[in-house]
C-alpha cells in the first residue's frame, strides 16, 4: 500500500552562513519528529558544531564534528589540528566526537584526486560536481560529512542521520541521509548504499568558486562569491 508524507522544506535565496540559525532550528524540529540516531555537522572550526550542539543537548542525540585531516597542512598551508584548543574542549564537554583525522574521498583529499594534474578525470569529482549542482556546495558537503564519519567509525553504516553544512562557513544545508561507507556508496547490495531521505534545508540559488585545489592541480572557475543564478529578464 502507497503512501506518503508531508515535510516542510526551508529554501534559502542565497548560500551562506546568515542561515545556519534558520538551519539550527529547523534541524532541532526534525530530531524531535525522531528516527533520527545521530547529527553530522560539517565544521572545520569547530564553531558551527559548538553552536549545533548546544542547542541540541537537552533532546540526547549524539553530535558528530566532522573537520579536516593532517594532510591538509600540505594541500593548503593550514595549521592542524583546525580545532583549536579552546573549542575542542567545549564540544568534549558537551560529548561531541571530533572528526579530524579521516581524508574525504570527494574534497581532494585521495589518490584519484591526485592524479587530476595528468589529466585523470575522478569519478568522486564527477559525484561531487553533480551534487553541488543539486543542492550547492553545502549540500555536497553534507553528503560529504555523512561520509567521513562513517568511513572513521564515529557513526554505524546503515543508519538515518541528519548531516548539516555550509557554504564556507556557518551552515546553510541539512539533509536526512541513511549512512553508508564511501566504498559501498554505489554498492550492488542496495541495503550498503548511501540515500539521501530527507532535505531539511537548501540555498535556492547556488555558488561556485574559481579557483579548486586539487593537490598539485589548480583548476580557475567562478569568482568566490560569484553567484550562478536562474536564467531572467531581470538585470
Amino acid at each position: 500500500m502507497s503512501g506518503y508524507e508531508e515535510k516542510r522544506i526551508l529554501y534559502f535565496n542565497k548560500p551562506g552562513p546568515h542561515n545556519t540559525d534558520n538551519v539550527i532550528r529547523a534541524v532541532k524540529a526534525r530530531v524531535r519528529e525522531g528516527n533520527v540516531k545521530h547529527v553530522v555537522v560539517a565544521s572545520i572550526s569547530g564553531n558551527t558544531a559548538l553552536r549545533v550542539a548546544e542547542e541540541l543537548r537537552e533532546l540526547g542525540i549524539p553530535v558528530v564534528c566532522v573537520s579536516g585531516f593532517p594532510g591538509w597542512m600540505t594541500q593548503r598551508g593550514v595549521e592542524y589540528p583546525f580545532v583549536k584548543k579552546e573549542t575542542r574542549e567545549k564540544l568534549e564537554k558537551l560529548n561531541v566526537s571530533i572528526v579530524d583525522k579521516m581524508p574525504s574521498a570527494l574534497s581532494g583529499d585521495t589518490l584519484d584526486w591526485g592524479l587530476a594534474r595528468y589529466g585523470y578525470m575522478p569519478v568522486s569529482w564527477v559525484v561531487a560536481e553533480t551534487l553541488e549542482a543539486v543542492g550547492g556546495y553545502g549540500f555536497k558537503t553534507a553528503v560529504e560529512a555523512a561520509l567521513m564519519a562513517t568511513d572513521s567509525g564515529t557513526v554505524p553504516p546503515a543508519i538515518d542521520v541528519i548531516s548539516i553544512a555550509g557554504t564556507d562557513k556557518g551552515a546553510d544545508t541539512a539533509i536526512v541521509a541513511r549512512t553508508a561507507y564511501s566504498s559501498c556508496m554505489f554498492s550492488r547490495n542496495s541495503t550498503q548504499r548511501f540515500q539521501i531521505l530527507e532535505i531539511i534545508a537548501m540555498p535556492r540559488v547556488k555558488s561556485w568558486y574559481k579557483t579548486i585545489g586539487i593537490n598539485e592541480l589548480l583548476i580557475k572557475e567562478i569568482e568566490k562569491e560569484e553567484v550562478l543564478r536562474p536564467a531572467s529578464n531581470e538585470p
